[in-house]
Order: C-alpha cells, then structure tokens, then sequence
C-alpha cells in the first residue's frame, strides 16, 4: 500500500509537458512500427535509383552470425516513415553547416568519393585517383585491341563535369586531374588508334555542357563531343541547326540527385533533338527486337529519363539508318555517355553497331568480320574507365 500511495503521489507531481512529451514520442515510435508492420513497401527507390532491403527471414544461422540483425537494420534504415523526408533533410542540415561533399567513403580501399553541391545548382562527382589499376589495365586493352583489328580505331574518354567546371566547385574541393588518364592513354596507345580529346571542347568557357544533377553530359555536350570526333574520322558533322530540340515537359533528377537527395535542388531541364527533316532510323536491340527511331518516350515517366536513348544500355544494339546510303558500319564499344551522341553519329554511318561490354559475352572480333565493320571506336567516361573491367572481353582469341 505504500508503494501504490508513493506511485499516486509521484504521478500527481508530474508536470504536464513532461506528460505531453512522453505520450508524443511514444505516439511516434507506435505510428512507426505500425508503418513498418502494416504500409505497402517498395522494393527499388527511384529517388536513389536502387534496391531497398527486404525483409529479413529468421533463421537461427542467421540470429547467430549477427547477420539477421544486420538486415533487420537496414531494413528499418530503407523503410521508416516519411525517409526521403529526413534523407533532404538530414542533407539540407548538412549544406547548412557548410559540408559540400555527401555520400562518400573515404574508410574504404579503394576510397569512393561522394557527390560535391557545387555553385549555380550543380552536382558534381567527387574526383579520386585510381588505386586499383583498373584504368591503367582498359587502357592496355584497348591498345590491344586496336592493334589487332585492321580497320581505323578512335578512342574517346569522356571527362567528368567536375573536370571541365572545377571553377563551381566548392572552395579548396580537392579534384583530381583527368588529364593524367588521358595522357596514360595516349601514352599505351601510341600509334595503334586515335586518341579523341574533347576536354577543351567541353570547357565551360563555351557553355554548360553536362546536366546539374547527373554525371552525363547533357545534349548540347554531346554535340559538342560529336563534332570533335567527326573531325578526328575525316566525317562532316551534321549541323546543329538540322534539329528541331523537342523540350522534355517532365522534370529530371538524375543519379547524382539519387546520393544528394534534398529539397533544395532543382531538375535538369532535357532536350531530345530531332531532325526537321526525318531519316528511316531503326533501333534493333540484341540484334533482334525491332524499335522505330531511338527515343524510347516510356522511360520519360521513369525517373531514369537518361535511358530514353536507346532504352538504356544493352549487350548490343543496331541502329540503321536507311538514308545514309554510304555502306559505312561503326562498331562503338561504349558505356551510356555515348547513347546521347547517337542520334547525331547516326547521320554519317549506314549502321552503328552498339557493344557494351558490361553486358556482352560473345567474342568482339568474330563479331566485326561477321558484320563487315568497316571502322570502330570507344567512347567510355574517364570514370567509368577507373571502375569497370573491360580488359577481359578485349582478349584477342
């Protein structure tokens, strides 16, 4: 009985906003687990353009090694109440006290850089060096590729927008050099295929050429880059003034807004040009399915709109253009940077045949004797080039 009357009393003492508090947050953490229990749950974020976790299954291998409680974490961490909310907000926060790179981590080997907020709205890829000789080994590779094949090579490596704007990045923002990779690349190729250098093209000295909130350039860059490498293969390039550029009603966040989600940040502005006078263009995926023209509209309901060229990246498309009567075929080893130059490219060549290595598996020189490749070339990022692993699908067999 005296402890019942000492719980009376010590209620009785409690101040009201101590009450109040205590019920809101208990409020809070019941209306989260039952968000968590019971809300229909994605399965991709289209905001961060990747997959959430699922669900974990309990098990108890997995209560024992620790990774049940590992997934249930990023589980909650993937899907708590109102999370792109807090993610803006969490990033505002971290504007506002003056950190201008986000999403990086510089705890692992090999480091991996994040996303700069950088001046008059844009993002920018943090640059680091290449540890991992990832680079160094493509680069090789396509040396050895072009010494193997007997038709005229160029190669194309795309600098990223933080290398061509350094001046919008924030004060003192260490940037690394890619010139040092393209020097390298010059230096593995020698005389074998023609190194393109679009750098100072892409300077923004002449413009703004990539978007401001994804890592490729935008369409007035791909132009810029087109008329480049028409000069470095003897090609006249159409003009600019052919197409009509039909403006993309709908917003676009691309993937460095997916690491740097924020209220603040305004959308790309995309523009899909389009010949005033039309050529009979068709777009074969695999080889086979058959697309008319190379705007795939779908994807501009999607928040990947990049992917409206070509439908994204494939193992291998054709694209025919049967108005360019010249019998002149283009096999382009690439990565996405390119997709957006094909609708100018596709102007000078009867067929451009389209590999990425990332997803092809078949041997790259049958491939050219099979399909009468009368010229090749690679256009990949500089970046891209540091991260993925070309050189194996290059071995001449």
């Amino acid at each position: 009985m005296k402890n019942m009357r000492k719980i009376r009393r010590g209620l009785r003492r409690c101040q009201p906003e101590y009450v109040f508090v205590t019920a809101l947050l208990l409020a809070f953490f019941l209306a989260g687990a039952g968000y968590l229990i019971f809300a229909p749950k994605q399965d991709f974020s289209e905001d961060e353009n990747r997959a959430l976790q699922a669900a974990p299954e309990l098990s108890a291998e997995d209560l024992l090694d620790g990774s049940f409680m590992d997934d249930a974490e990023a589980y909650v961490g993937d899907h708590f109440m109102l999370r792109k909310e807090f993610i803006s907000l969490y990033n505002a926060f971290q504007y506002g006290i003056g950190r201008r790179d986000v999403g990086s981590n510089y705890s692992v080997s090999p480091a991996e850089g994040g996303v700069y907020f950088g001046r008059e709205g844009h993002l920018y890829e943090v640059l680091l060096p290449d540890r991992t000789g990832t680079f160094a080994r493509n680069a090789q590779a396509l040396a050895g590729f072009a010494e193997a094949v007997d038709v005229p090579v160029y190669l194309l490596a795309a600098p990223s927008g933080s290398q061509e704007q350094s001046e919008k990045l924030p004060l003192f923002a260490p940037n690394h050099n890619q010139r040092e990779e393209l020097q390298y690349l010059r230096d593995a190729v020698g005389q074998e295929a023609a190194v393109v250098d679009v750098f100072d093209a892409l300077s923004s000295f002449y413009g703004d050429y990539y978007y401001k909130t994804d890592h490729h350039w935008n369409t007035f860059g791909a132009y810029a880059a087109y008329q480049v490498l028409c000069s470095e293969m003897g090609l006249s390039p159409v003009s600019f003034d052919s197409y009509n550029l039909r403006t993309v009603p709908q917003p676009f966040y691309g993937t460095l807004y997916s690491k740097a989600v924020s209220f603040f940040q305004e959308p790309d502005q995309m523009y899909l040009p389009e010949l005033k006078e039309p050529q009979e263009i068709v777009q074969y995926v695999n080889g086979t399915q058959e697309h008319q023209g190379l705007y795939w509209e779908e994807y501009l309901e999607a928040k990947d709109k990049y992917s409206v060229y070509l439908g994204g990246n494939h193992g291998v498309d054709v694209v025919k253009n049967g108005s360019v009567t010249n019998g002149r075929k283009l096999l382009l080893l690439k990565d996405s940077y390119a997709n957006s130059m094909i609708p100018f490219l596709i102007t000078n060549f009867s067929e451009i045949h389209l590999i990425d290595l990332r997803y092809y598996s078949q041997n790259v020189y049958d491939y050219m004797e099979e399909n009468g490749i009368t010229e090749a070339a690679a256009i990949y990022s500089i970046k891209q080039l540091c991260e993925i692993n070309i050189a194996g699908k290059l071995m001449v067999r």
